[in-house]
């Protein structure tokens, strides 16, 4: 009994030993988590309190880059993002006077907590502007140009239009053209728009090409407003197209600036795509009169006068008879004059209302070249008793004789024919004696029957 008391009394004490070296391990084993614990709660801390130091030394990053066009606000520089606790940050720059549409490199300065830091700001544009295509139909040859073919162009800046490569547009059907769009930082993007071309077949029209009268030396105007010494009064010649451009030339290689003549000149229009009309007219050029009076003085002393005698409804008989009135009534006869210069000589009948037959031939043939009416001076050929001067004229069907100069022995010299001439002269001494060969050939029929002198209109024939 004794020795089992004894035995467990061995192993309660051998539980209790274990128990208790048990124990003190689990003791160390708590000490040393402790200790690791604390250490790396030491290293925490130590660490956050170092970023924290660091971050209020260098609240600012160094530099940021932000896309053109886009706003930038100052928490944007910060290191961490968002505001800290009871952290504050502004601009001490003034932000205002940076185009954000505009690539560049700005230092910036701003306030964290009261202190100014530094950062740098970089404006980059890599974004192409973009548009949209405008489909157009056009005429062939007319290319359009390429800001046209886009519209709601999007960028931050200016952006340039311009075709990548020109479309052809010479002939009918579709193409595309490629339409280039390039900002200020040199982004590009390219716009391809369909184009429907219509083929041209109208010809260009001419406008306001006549025949022309000039001076010989003087300037000789194709293409611009003229008026010539007659008071005749000439339009701009243009050419005008209603699908493309026209341009617009001059043929006058024929024309003789020095010399008198006829001379065609060619005006020639082509359009865009080839399309030609050409209308060819005549230039005259005629020999300055000679003399004192200015000739543009007589011609508009003649038109004054023919503005008085006609009215536009008078038919061209109609208006050549009232000049061959209106000289044979309004001018005195005196029996000499100065016969150097038939302009001298219609000067003096338009302003002193007197001279010769002379000056009765010069007014009538100022009043014929004012009234656009054909006429030939006409020089009696037999000067041993007289000399005598006046005019054929031609309204178109035919020369006749019109001599303006009062007679004492009585006749009426108004569309005559050889004829009816001959037989006065022959019985007034040779008074209108001519040489035939020297003037156009002088119609036969004679229209006497439709003039009524004495009360001075035209009849019907």
């Amino acid at each position: 009994m004794e020795q089992r008391k004894n035995d467990d009394l061995s192993q309660l004490t051998a539980r209790r030993k274990a128990i208790a070296e048990r124990n003190k391990a689990i003791r160390k084993r708590r000490t040393a988590l402790t200790i690791v614990c604390g250490v790396l709660l030491a290293v925490l801390i130590a660490g956050i309190v170092m970023i924290i130091a660091l971050k209020r030394i260098v609240p600012l990053q160094a530099e940021i880059t932000v896309e053109a066009g886009s706003t930038v606000s100052a928490d944007q520089f910060l290191s961490t993002p968002g505001l800290q606790i009871g952290q504050s940050v502004y601009f001490k720059t003034n932000m205002s006077g940076i185009d954000m549409n505009i690539e560049g490199d700005y230092e910036i300065e701003l306030y964290v907590d009261g202190t100014a830091y530094s950062s740098v700001l970089h404006v980059r544009d890599t974004v192409p502007p973009k548009a949209d295509p405008v489909e157009m139909t056009i005429n062939a040859g007319m290319s359009p140009r390429a800001e046209y073919l886009v519209t709601n162009v999007v960028d931050v800046g200016q952006v340039t239009v311009s075709f990548a490569e020109e479309p052809d547009v010479s002939k009918g059907g579709e193409t595309v053209a490629k339409v280039l769009l390039t900002d200020q930082a040199g982004n590009t993007s390219i716009v391809q728009v369909k184009l429907t071309v219509v083929a041209d077949a109208v010809k260009p029209v001419i406008h306001g090409a006549s025949d022309r009268v000039f001076y010989v030396g003087d300037a000789i105007v194709y293409t611009g407003a003229y008026e010539d010494y007659l008071g005749n009064v000439y339009p701009e010649v243009t050419a005008t197209d209603s699908e493309s451009k026209v341009t617009l030339t001059v043929d006058r290689d024929a024309v003789d600036t020095a010399k008198a003549g006829t001379y065609p000149v060619t005006y020639n229009a082509v359009d865009a795509v080839g399309n030609l009309t050409s209308v060819t007219v005549q230039f005259t050029l005629v020999e300055k009169p000679q003399g004192t009076a200015d000739p543009k003085v007589v011609y508009s002393l003649a038109r004054d006068v023919l503005a008085q005698i006609t009215t536009e409804d008078m038919s061209d008989m109609e208006v050549a008879f009232a000049i061959y009135r209106w000289v044979s009534t309004n001018i005195g006869y005196v029996s000499t004059s100065d016969k150097t210069s038939w302009i001298d000589g219609a000067y003096q009948a338009f302003t002193q209302y007197s001279g010769d037959c002379f000056n009765y031939f010069a007014a009538a043939k100022a009043l014929y070249e004012v009234a656009g009416i054909e006429n030939v001076d006409v020089v009696k050929s037999d000067t041993s008793h007289s000399s005598h001067y006046w005019s054929l004229i031609n309204l178109g069907d035919g020369w006749y004789h019109v001599d303006c100069t009062p007679r004492s022995n009585p006749g009426q010299f108004f569309m005559n024919t050889d004829a009816e001439l001959e037989a006065y002269s022959v019985a007034n001494r040779n008074s209108h004696i001519f040489d035939g060969s020297l003037y156009p050939e002088r119609a036969t029929e004679s229209v006497q029957h439709m003039v009524d002198y004495g009360s001075g209109v035209i009849k019907e024939d």
